[in-house]
Parts: C-alpha cells; sequence; structure tokens
C-alpha cells in the first residue's frame, strides 16, 4: 500500500534534557569509568534512542505510529476511525505514551495534536508539529475531499521552523549546563583556615572540615596513586569530592594532577589533599594551616 503520508518528528526538548541529565550523571559517577559506572548514561542514551523521534505515516488502509528505532509503534485500522480532529495538548500532558482523561497520547515534543475517536468511546491523540497536514492526509486516505481551511489558519511551515528554533535553544542549553558544570569543577577552590577549622568552597563537593578532627599537616612533593573515584568528579586533570588513594584509604581530593606540592591534611577519619596550579599558593595554604594548627605539622611522607 503506498503511503500518503510521512513525518518524523524529532523531540529536542528530551534530546537536551537526556543530554544535561547525562553530563551531570557523568560528573558524579562513582568509581574510575567502567562498564557498571556507565549504566546510569547507557540507560539515558536507550531512553533517547526509544524517544528520540515520533514517526507517523498514513496509507489507505492504517495509521502508523513508530517511536524512535521502532521497539514502540502501534497500528490503527482507517477502518476504526471515526473522526479526527487538530487538538491542543496542556502544557502538564507532557511527552512519551501517556493515558490522560481523553485516552491515549503519543507524543514527542510540543502540544499540537490530532485527536482520533475510535469505536467504544476510545480516543488517542498523536503529537504532531503539522497537525493540519495530517488532518488532510488522514481526511484523504479516507476517500474524503480535503476540508478547506478557514481564513487565517491556512498552514503554514511557520510554526515548525520556530520550534525547530526552540529545540535547538534547549540543546545548547543543555550544552550550556554541561559546559558550567564542567567549567565549575576546574576552577581552584576557595579555601580559608581559621582557628576552628578550614572549609573547601566548590561546587557539589565543597565543605567544612573542624580543626578538633586535623591530627597532621604536611606538605607533600608527590600525589599518593588514586585507586578509585567513590564520588567525584575527574576530568582535564582535576580531581574533585571522594576518592579511595593508596596507603591512605577513602578521603577527599581538591587537586590539579601534575602541580606540585600538595598540603596533605589527616582527620580523624580519612583525609584532605589540596593544592593550586600555582605553586605559592599551595605554599601559602600549608602555612596558614601550620600557624593555625601549629603542634600538628609534621614531615612529609618518605
Amino acid at each position: 500500500m503506498a503511503v500518503l503520508y510521512r513525518h518524523t518528528q524529532i523531540g529536542w526538548v528530551i534530546l537536551g534534557v537526556m543530554a544535561a541529565i547525562a553530563a551531570f550523571v557523568m560528573v558524579r559517577l562513582p568509581g574510575p569509568l567502567s562498564t557498571p559506572s556507565l549504566i546510569p548514561v547507557a540507560v539515558l542514551a536507550l531512553v533517547a534512542v526509544l524517544f528520540a523521534t515520533l514517526t507517523v505515516e498514513v496509507d489507505g488502509e492504517d495509521i502508523r505510529l513508530r517511536f524512535g528505532i521502532g521497539l514502540l509503534r502501534k497500528r490503527i485500522p482507517l477502518a476504526e476511525v471515526g473522526g479526527w480532529e487538530a487538538v491542543r495538548n496542556p502544557w502538564y500532558a507532557g511527552w512519551g505514551i501517556r493515558l490522560g482523561p481523553r485516552g491515549v497520547l503519543w507524543n514527542v515534543s510540543g502540544f499540537d495534536a490530532v485527536e482520533l475517536a475510535l469505536p467504544e468511546g476510545r480516543r488517542i491523540r498523536i503529537g504532531t508539529d503539522e497537525p493540519q497536514a495530517l488532518v488532510s492526509a488522514i481526511t484523504q486516505a479516507k476517500g474524503l475531499p480535503s476540508p478547506a481551511a478557514a481564513p487565517g489558519e491556512e498552514w503554514s511551515p511557520l510554526p515548525r521552523r520556530a520550534f525547530g528554533g526552540a529545540g535547538i535553544a534547549v540543546l545548547l542549553l543543555g550544552a550550556a549546563l554541561a559546559g558550567w558544570i564542567f567549567w565549575s569543577q576546574v576552577q581552584p577552590p576557595r579555601v580559608t583556615v581559621g582557628a576552628e577549622g578550614f572549609e573547601v568552597g566548590t561546587p557539589f563537593y565543597g565543605t567544612s572540615f573542624a580543626a578538633k578532627d586535623v591530627t597532621a599537616i604536611s606538605l607533600e612533593q608527590k600525589l599518593p596513586r588514586v585507586l578509585a573515584r567513590t564520588n567525584g568528579f575527574a576530568g582535564a586533570g582535576t580531581l574533585r569530592g571522594h576518592f579511595r588513594v593508596e596507603g591512605l584509604g577513602p578521603g577527599r581530593l581538591y587537586v590539579d594532577e601534575g602541580f606540585a606540592p600538595y598540603v596533605l591534611v589527616r582527620l580523624r577519619e580519612g583525609f584532605v589533599i589540596l593544592n593550586f596550579r600555582e605553586p605559592r599558593r599551595t605554599v601559602a595554604l600549608y602555612e596558614a594551616m601550620a600557624r593555625a594548627w601549629p603542634d600538628r605539622v609534621s614531615a612529609p611522607a618518605p
């Protein structure tokens, strides 16, 4: 049967949201990058593959719907379609496959749809960015004359271009969010030292440490080997958050690799290692801690 109508709509919003979530998850992945740790990202990629597009086809016998690569699909016999009209979904209808008071909604993006009246009062809504074209295709497939558009309601491709711009904007927003997360993590931490303790300021992984929990401080020329990332950021030689380190166990790193020296602060439970790309700043931090807690200065590790 010859296809009278075929159109694929791209879910720019879904792709943008998935990209932003994937970027955030990658930053907070526990442990080193491995197959198990990448499972959350794989799940997001699967959702994107399954729901990133919605293809609608109409021929002389059926209306066929297909999400993404086609694992989710539906065939609606034209003989069962008793009525059809362009409608507008409320903002809360959402995307994907939804069950609502007006029936089942298949939607990948936007708010425009075509509602089909089926036997026994059933209804299904097909989300589309060209509702009038889909209405005309169904009308033609049913063998009826195409209805004339009312004045001022003639179908125009302008809405498609407008939404395409909005979709690109969402993708750019997602990319900007991912870029901001990366940029914010590679910035040097803000470290303040006082008699009561010290505080490390950095997005997601910043925290404070009480002086009573500090058992020793030293200025090290080498960074111990990092065994695993348990909950932190690792990118471009920058380490932020929770890591497991050889010889020290679990603790926190706020370091840029390859820029010695490093300040090692041993705690009652765990440790903290800090440094800056400018060695003089690292030395100044160590000296500030040594002045605050002179009784806890220790020799560097051999």
